[in-house]
């Protein structure tokens, strides 16, 4: 698979996700790589109902000259979900036919998922057929097989990373700098892992 969006000068990227799965870290962490990058850069966060588990989304516009931060209806150059469920909600409406999609393929179920559309693999199916530039990653196992699945936001920026042009050295810099101390490594070694599983086809 061979995208070559994030060559153009602006991008954008749209994480989403429910509350608690980091998905505000993720923003800080891939605005400071943007910025660290010498980008002009621009971001949004929508928090909802984050504390009950309610969707939260986070809006990032990076390159030469950025003048608003929310992301236009189907322009997102990537969009990055720690839920799939939150993919099939986002996915219409600000994916177009070259947006990259890197998902967890695991999920809450929503209160709003219309009873027919609760299965999951319903929902990877309809992932499937419509975006032709989908990456499902088991996020959930590779992050427990390195020993805490609370890094399994980690492991899907390290996939995010091969789609940009931003050095790895400075994705480990933004790590490093939004991560507390005595979870660096272990942060780190998750950021790899996901950029090698990539590199592999290890999903």
């Amino acid at each position: 698979m061979v995208n070559t969006a994030c060559s153009n000068n602006n991008v954008n990227i749209l994480v989403c996700g429910i509350g608690g799965q980091g998905v505000v870290l993720a923003g800080k962490i891939i605005s400071r790589a943007a910025f660290e990058s010498g980008m002009d850069i621009k971001t949004s966060e929508v928090h909802g109902m984050s504390q009950r588990g309610g969707s939260v989304s986070t809006h990032i516009r990076y390159g030469e000259k950025i003048y608003s931060p929310i992301i236009p209806g189907n322009q997102a150059t990537i969009l990055l979900s720690f839920d799939i469920y939150e993919t099939a909600r986002f996915a219409p409406d600000f994916a177009g036919e070259e947006t990259v999609i890197i998902s967890s393929g695991c999920g809450k179920i929503p209160s709003w998922t219309p009873k027919c559309q609760t299965d999951i693999y319903t929902v990877s199916g309809f992932l499937e057929t419509n975006f032709k530039f989908l990456n499902l990653i088991n996020d959930k196992k590779i992050a427990r097989d390195l020993g805490n699945i609370k890094v399994s936001n980690i492991v899907l920026i390290g996939l995010l990373s091969v789609f940009t042009q931003i050095s790895e050295e400075i994705w480990i810099n933004a790590i490093k700098k939004n991560v507390p101390k005595k979870t660096v490594d272990i942060n780190i070694n998750a950021f790899l892992t996901g950029k090698k599983n990539y590199a592999n086809k290890i999903f």
